[in-house]
């Protein structure tokens, strides 16, 4: 007996594709959604623009139009619009995009669509209407049921194709490449986010937990920021007898520095204490002192050797299997710099690469089996070394642009800098004079730097040159961001995304405007605190932001009217859209 969830898919598409031909040839009968009519057995839910049932526990988002683009107006070609899909992953679905002949969907082809670059990146297959046999009444055929676990399998295997993870660790090198970042873009992308998550990902913890991180530090500037907040300065203080004084205090960010010095000064320690404490360790003399000649056999990879002798500076082994060479000399000194330093040898090549710095001739397979014997007998019985692991500081400032940056950094300019990071950037401070010590000032080389800002910021303008070669400046745009409101919206996220991306297309497509106006998904997560009402979330939140980007413009009536015709997902703008890419 054929199981249910075929027969279900074969009315699905059945459905699917007689009102996608309606939809084409007959305005007035035109629908958003199938209706629940032979998916009474289904969990089938009903949204503004678009319905999705349950097939087998698998959520089925059908969208037959719902940004205008009804397919294509001949008649004839392939077409983004009406699609239906599955979630395969983060950011990632499998699509059901369809290719028309005479106003009838011919084909089904599966691709995966990236929500990051709003694009199909794969196609995994296509399937011929006809051969489905989706207008019969017979149980679902062979090609039917293939179609189905074809396009099944890429929700269990859940692929990895794009989505956060890889767009993460692709700011993290970025960061950790150029040590000062900036996220810029529209208001709204979540860039402080982001940041926040970056700098969870390198300190090793949760978004939630950054705030009680020593790790971690946020600030957010604004114009009366300066310097005695953020470096150093005499600050207010109450004094034993009740009398006001003011006393040197560190500001939040030489604080910050110096959390980060301790510990990057503490690693370099660490390191220092075990390189010494190898070293002594190591003594050849401790290895060799209760060693009867000849010893016993020791096993190189190709061959075993014995020691013969040992003297002040050598070791004397003999290769029974070695008939050309079966006598060589070992330098001591060598075999105590290969203790010493340290390293783990476990291959020829890695030896030969250490060997060519010290110089040495020959015998690369016994100074390994040797190193590694020794390396054992000496490491028996004694206690493992504590050490402090060096760690990632990363200092985020939120808002970068609204402060003035010549008042908050002063001479930091110059430690600033990547290249200047450690001892090589440090600097007398204003206050210098007023310190007990003479020591200078610097950023450590595990202090990473993230900012934020919008670009349509006034305060933009003013941002210091001197401060921009500094930092490495990434956009974040907003279609990069709208998994936010799949992780904040679960369901509502559909519709919410379709509104997003239209009002951006008409934003672009706006003279004297561009990608830095688009909204960001953050104003959509308002909606969860709306009761997910759209007309208040354009009259009380975009709406008057549209406003102060075209006050003053002749037409700013009819782009305000164009805008909320986006918004609205009206005819009007909606006719526009044939080929705009869907998720």
């Amino acid at each position: 007996m054929v199981e249910q969830k075929y027969k279900d898919f074969k009315y699905l598409l059945k459905r699917f594709v007689e009102q996608s031909h309606v939809n084409l040839i007959d305005v007035e009968r035109r629908k958003t959604e199938l209706g629940i009519s032979g998916f009474e057995s289904n969990s089938y839910t009903k949204e503004k623009n678009f319905c999705y049932l349950s097939i087998d526990d698998i959520s089925f988002h059908i969208h037959l139009f719902n940004n205008g683009s009804y397919g294509p107006k001949s008649g004839k070609g392939r077409t983004t619009l009406p699609y239906i899909n599955i979630s395969v992953g983060e950011g990632t679905w499998a699509n059901l995009r369809v290719t028309f002949e005479n106003f009838h969907i011919v084909s089904f082809h599966i691709v995966i669509w990236e929500q990051r670059t709003n694009r199909d990146i794969q196609e995994i297959g296509s399937y011929l209407v006809k051969d489905l046999g989706i207008d019969d009444e017979s149980d679902p055929n062979e090609k039917l049921q293939e179609f189905y676990d074809n396009y099944i399998s890429l929700n269990s295997v859940q692929k990895e194709i794009g989505g956060l993870n890889m767009m993460t660790d692709d700011y993290i090198q970025k960061l950790q490449a150029s040590k000062n970042l900036i996220f810029r873009g529209a208001p709204g992308t979540g860039k402080t986010y982001l940041a926040r998550q970056i700098a969870a990902e390198m300190i090793g913890c949760d978004v939630e937990e950054l705030g009680d991180n020593p790790q971690f530090e946020f600030v957010q500037f604004h114009p009366s920021y300066d310097y005695t907040d953020f470096v150093e300065g005499l600050r207010p203080v109450t004094q034993e007898n009740g009398q006001i004084g003011f006393e040197l205090k560190n500001g939040v960010f030489k604080q910050f520095c110096e959390r980060a010095k301790k510990n990057y000064l503490d690693a370099q320690k660490s390191e220092q204490a075990i390189a010494s404490e190898n070293s002594a360790r190591y003594k050849i003399s401790k290895f060799f002192e209760n060693m009867e000649f000849p010893s016993q056999k020791f096993q190189t990879k190709r061959s075993k050797f014995f020691i013969t002798d040992v003297d002040e500076n050598s070791i004397y082994i003999k290769i029974p299997d070695n008939e050309v060479a079966n006598q060589l000399k070992l330098s001591i000194q060598e075999i105590e710099q290969l203790l010493a330093s340290g390293q783990q040898f476990r291959q020829v090549n890695e030896l030969t690469h250490f060997f060519e710095k010290q110089h040495a001739t020959q015998g690369y397979s016994y100074y390994l089996a040797l190193f590694n014997q020794i390396n054992r007998e000496s490491s028996k019985n004694i206690d493992t070394i504590v050490t402090n692991e060096r760690k990632n500081f990363i200092f985020l400032i939120d808002e970068i642009n609204r402060g003035d940056m010549a008042k908050i950094f002063g001479e930091l300019f110059f430690s600033l800098d990547p290249n200047y990071r450690g001892t090589t950037g440090a600097i007398s401070t204003q206050y210098a004079n007023m310190h007990e010590t003479d020591d200078k000032f610097y950023i450590p080389e595990n202090v990473y730097i993230i900012g934020t800002m919008n670009d349509i910021d006034r305060s933009v303008d003013t941002f210091d040159f001197a401060m921009r070669r500094r930092f490495r400046f990434v956009e974040v745009k907003a279609e990069d961001r709208l998994e936010m409101l799949n992780e904040q919206l679960g369901d509502n996220a559909e519709e919410a995304k379709t509104r997003l991306t239209n009002l951006n297309n008409v934003i672009s497509d706006t003279e004297g405007l561009n990608s830095h106006y688009h909204i960001g998904p953050s104003y959509f997560l308002k909606l969860k605190n709306i009761a997910y009402d759209y007309n208040v979330l354009w009259s009380d939140y975009l709406e008057p932001l549209l406003e102060d980007y075209v006050r003053g413009q002749l037409n700013e009536a009819k782009l305000m009217e164009s805008f909320k015709d986006a918004y609205y997902l009206s005819d009007k703008v909606e006719e526009t859209a044939d080929d705009t890419a869907q998720g």
